[in-house]
């Protein structure tokens, strides 16, 4: 198993200086950057300042040890450092990862066109330049701007073609100015990531910079809850669009990646999202069930060997892939891959499919 451990998601930290040195003068203060203030930190973009978060400003990347609650470990070299990260994958059995941003989670709410652009380049030229290192091992996957389907389709056609990243990524939020992840104007991006073979990530994050003005109202800005909360119900309000609003009716070749969130939510969703079909007549009347949908084209993702795991995979055994989330604070290092090796509910095969083929197959590796 050794040598065919794949992370399905792992991150980078973009340096203090990147968005300095690549963007114009006039965008450097819509660059999301850290803000430190008594014990806490929180991020600020032009006018915007997220909520604040009682942590170490080197808490975006260091992963928990196994058993410990996050933000009592040191920061992980290989956050920016890919000759680091190499060696903290040998520590823990992962021959290849794919490889999301940081900050770049945090760019989603600038909707000025130029900006908006110009942010996705710095991030995703810094990524590329940071693959190089070990191609065969790193894998990036590039941010698209997500108020222009158009400039979506012009970033994800140079991330795919001249940067030579395995697929590209976008946030699940309608973000209000935006249009939807149904929208019609996007299937021109569908069709091109059909095409080249590559994958559609759906990759949730809470940083108060991209606006989720309803979840910090109804639990009063406390992180935890926020953060319980917004992974999943994210990906739930994401795979209802792209099923039931005909995105994968058209696009049968597309694959889709619904990150951090789990995988034991999936199974009963869909189950909800076929009654929803069959009573009501969901979203634009799918030619195929959600569920079967799901199967054919989609993916989520694990840390552990979460409750509910092995039926996940009993029904839907080519979907699930292993991610470390390694280097943030709710990832674990030294030991991401050990619950999922020693895992006396999954047999060999299904070991196997989670850890290896199923990221294989879904990134086109």
């Amino acid at each position: 198993m050794r040598e065919t451990i794949i992370d399905a998601d792992g991150h980078v930290v973009e340096p203090e200086g990147l968005f300095r040195e690549r963007l114009a003068p006039g965008f450097r203060d819509l660059a999301p950057r850290m803000i430190e203030e008594q014990g806490r930190i929180a991020f600020r973009s032009g006018e915007r300042t997220s909520f604040w978060v009682r942590a170490r400003p080197d808490s975006l990347s260091a992963p928990r040890r196994k058993g410990e609650p996050s933000g009592g470990s040191k920061a992980a070299v290989g956050a920016t450092d890919p000759a680091g990260r190499l060696a903290d994958m040998e520590v823990d059995s992962i021959r290849e990862a794919v490889l999301y941003p940081t900050y770049g989670l945090m760019i989603q709410g600038v909707q000025e066109p130029e900006a908006a652009a110009a942010l996705c380049r710095a991030v995703n030229d810094w990524l590329a330049e940071y693959c190089a290192h070990d191609p065969a091992r790193l894998h990036g996957m590039g941010v698209i701007p997500q108020g222009d389907p158009s400039a979506a389709l012009a970033e994800a056609r140079r991330c795919i073609e001249h940067l030579g990243f395995c697929g590209v990524w976008r946030r699940p939020e309608r973000i209000p100015g935006t249009p939807s992840l149904h929208d019609p104007g996007y299937d021109s991006l569908w069709s091109l990531l059909e095409e080249a073979g590559r994958p559609l990530a759906i990759h949730p994050g809470l940083n108060g910079l991209v606006p989720c003005d309803d979840i910090r109202h109804r639990f009063d800005d406390d992180y935890a809850s926020m953060h319980a909360a917004h992974f999943p119900v994210e990906l739930m309000l994401a795979l209802t669009e792209l099923t039931g609003f005909g995105v994968l009716d058209r696009h049968p070749e597309l694959r889709v990646a619904l990150l951090e969130g789990g995988a034991a939510w999936a199974p009963p969703y869909l189950h909800r999202l076929d009654e929803h079909v069959e009573v009501f007549g969901l979203g634009r009347a799918p030619k195929l069930p959600p569920s079967e949908q799901f199967r054919r084209q989609c993916f989520v993702s694990v840390e552990e060997e979460e409750p509910g795991l092995g039926p996940m995979l009993d029904d839907y055994p080519e979907t699930v892939m292993f991610a470390s989330d390694y280097p943030h604070g709710d990832g674990v290092f030294p030991g991401s891959t050990q619950a999922l090796l020693t895992s006396e509910v999954l047999d060999a095969k299904q070991k196997r499919r989670v850890l290896c083929d199923n990221a294989r197959r879904c990134y086109g590796l």
